[in-house]
């Protein structure tokens, strides 16, 4: 009789959160249909300053500097570099490129944080306070941007949007790049497409801030990090629950090829996990609405492999198990299918299905480590 009952409340929790999930799929697909490019031509162009926090970053700030330095941009910009506390390289090859561009490039120097605030959004924010440009475009110093990044990104801005959250993307050489790579690649192209078509459904679930744009400000009438400074991640999606608070409308993501920014992949397991588990120890502080909808995803999630555990006991549970993972992974392909023809990565779909196998497991144990347990970060 316990096994019983047992059996069909799995079934019945399974379905529950199953049919939410293909429901928020049917969604996204819509929502992700209704997707444009930017239109704005403010004359003239606003000033713009781009934001990149550095620690460390010796091994390919060179690119990224080289590739900021080099855009098409007909507006007054300039870059500003937070370097904070690095201990290897990275304040010489800094101080080389000033000299070398000392009217378009600024050094602001951190040499110490206050307690329990996150380094990160303190170098921002430091950077924020000393810069002049009207809309901020950040990106990371490990990240390669195009000649025609900021032309692109300024074309979202179009009247009240107050924040654009652009793509990012890991490269892959076909035939060529490993497999923990290619895994990635995939991965964050789904989280890229839920945050894409959350916006578009004005409803912020996630972006990235190694692409990413807003107004001064904006940043200013949110007091910016103000009550969030202390949580050590979410320097992007945390801003968005801020203005999603009372102007949902005002912010986009950016689908021009020419925006699009490319970003490295964990090389280790290891460095892949912390990385999962610090993303995932953000979510509670999001907004209720967004919670939720997380939560139920995360629920489903969780009975899946739930009942993949208990299958070898039950066929009726099996079977359910099963039935659940086809509709997902159909669902998933679909999304996944336009997303793929949004952002130009259709070389990625053979790897759709690994992803979809290892996806409910990996995610379920990152958040609940992310949520409970430590993660480590430079």
């Amino acid at each position: 009789m316990v096994w019983t009952v047992v059996t069909y409340g799995l079934i019945a929790l399974l379905a529950l959160f199953g049919l939410f999930y293909l429901w928020l799929e049917v969604r996204f697909y819509r929502a992700l249909g209704t997707v444009r490019e930017g239109r704005s031509t403010v004359n003239p162009p606003p000033r713009v300053s781009v934001l990149i926090a550095a620690r460390n970053e010796s091994a390919g700030i060179r690119a990224t500097l080289d590739s900021v330095l080099d855009q098409d941009y007909a507006g007054v910009w300039d870059v500003w570099v937070a370097d904070d506390r690095s201990t290897d390289d990275t304040p010489q090859i800094l101080e080389e490129y000033r000299a070398r561009h000392p009217e378009r490039l600024h050094i602001l120097t951190i040499k110490e944080i206050p307690e329990g605030v996150s380094p990160k959004k303190h170098a921002i924010s430091k950077m924020i306070e000393a810069c002049e440009g009207d809309i901020l475009c950040l990106t990371d110093a490990d990240c390669i941007v195009q000649r025609e990044w900021l032309t692109g990104i300024l074309r979202e801005f179009e009247p009240g949007i107050e924040l654009v959250a652009g793509h990012s993307y890991i490269p892959t050489v076909p035939g060529k790049s490993p497999f923990i790579i290619c895994m990635q690649a995939v991965e964050t192209l789904i989280y890229r497409v839920a945050g894409t078509a959350g916006l578009a459904m004005h409803l912020p679930l996630t972006s990235t801030g190694n692409n990413l744009a807003y107004r001064k400000d904006f940043f200013k009438s949110v007091n910016g990090f103000e009550n969030v400074i202390k949580i050590q991640s979410g320097d992007d999606d945390l801003l968005m629950q801020k203005l999603a608070t009372d102007r949902p409308f005002a912010m986009r993501y950016c689908i021009t090829p020419s925006t699009f920014v490319t970003t490295n992949g964990k090389e280790t397991l290891k460095e892949l996990w912390e990385q999962r588990k610090r993303w995932a120890s953000k979510t509670i502080y999001y907004s209720p609405k967004i919670v939720f909808v997380l939560s139920m995803v995360f629920l489903f999630l969780t009975m899946l492999c739930v009942t993949a555990a208990f299958s070898p006991f039950s066929t009726k549970v099996l079977i359910a198990t099963l039935v659940a993972f086809a509709l997902k992974s159909l669902g998933d392909l679909i999304l996944i299918l336009r997303g793929l023809k949004i952002f130009r990565q259709e070389h990625l779909l053979k790897w759709c299905i690994p992803v979809e196998i290892v996806h409910a497991p990996f995610t379920v144990l990152a958040v609940l480590f992310g949520l409970f347990g430590r993660f480590k970060w430079k």
